[in-house]
């Protein structure tokens, strides 16, 4: 005869294997590919199912969120400042639940296969791309944001483009372009923490040292300048 707590385990490790295993599982993302910078990562959101980005491992508070094509997914956060459209500047979420939704129709909004999910936070911009798929099951409840250190190569430019002064033209126009694309607003607390960057860096602050006294990412900073330099790119150099 088999031992009772013999029986007892084996029961609860076919429990755990027969169960949904992707309940829990996270699927884990660097903090450049959540940003977006060569092509937005695709999140699947199935019907019945969520997804949850989690942001609290690059250190990163969520301060507006919004989505191209509101008919098929709400948001929540968990800061419940978050879902008032009066006061968006108050919202400091670390984590954003996509739920998907029977879609709705919104006069004038045509209809789409995807969407773009765009996220600001204190620090960075993301965007994701938001899919729909009708089939299949899900492969992971969560989307976690990890953090990176930046290559050596991207320091070199960090240090000796961006601290010049025509990498802080580079920041500034990057910063009304973000402004034109909606992506941040006079006032905010980022837009603040970018002016506060760059009266550092006038001041000949090393960048490094500017963007930590700011509380800004050089990762943000290197986006800002790709805006805002007037040929292809930062990464290319000169």
């Amino acid at each position: 005869m088999i031992p009772y707590w013999k029986t007892l385990a084996l029961s609860l490790a076919l429990a755990v294997v027969s169960g949904p295993v992707w309940a829990q599982a996270t699927r884990t993302i660097s903090n450049r590919e959540a940003r977006g910078d060569h092509a937005p990562v695709t999140v699947e959101l199935h019907p019945g199912h969520g997804v949850t980005l989690n942001f609290r491992p690059v250190g990163a508070v969520v301060r507006r969120a919004w989505l191209d094509d509101p008919s098929q997914v709400t948001l929540d956060f968990d800061d419940t400042r978050c879902a008032l459209i009066a006061a968006p500047g108050d919202c400091a979420a670390t984590v954003i639940h996509l739920r998907r939704i029977q879609p709705l129709a919104f006069p004038g909004l045509p209809a789409t296969a995807t969407t773009t999910l765009t996220v600001v936070t204190d620090r960075d911009l993301y965007t994701f791309q938001l899919a729909f798929p009708n089939s299949g099951a899900p492969a992971y409840s969560i989307l976690a944001i990890q953090p990176e250190a930046p290559s050596p190569y991207v320091s070199a430019i960090l240090t000796t483009q961006i601290a010049s002064p025509a990498g802080m033209r580079w920041v500034e126009r990057g910063l009304l372009e973000a402004q034109r694309r909606n992506l941040v607003a006079t006032g905010d607390p980022l837009w603040e923490r970018i002016q506060a960057l760059l009266e550092q860096l006038r001041q000949g602050r090393p960048l490094r040292e500017a963007a930590q006294t700011a509380g800004v990412s050089e990762a943000l900073v290197v986006r800002l300048a790709e805006f805002g330099r007037p040929d292809s790119g930062i990464t290319q150099g000169r």
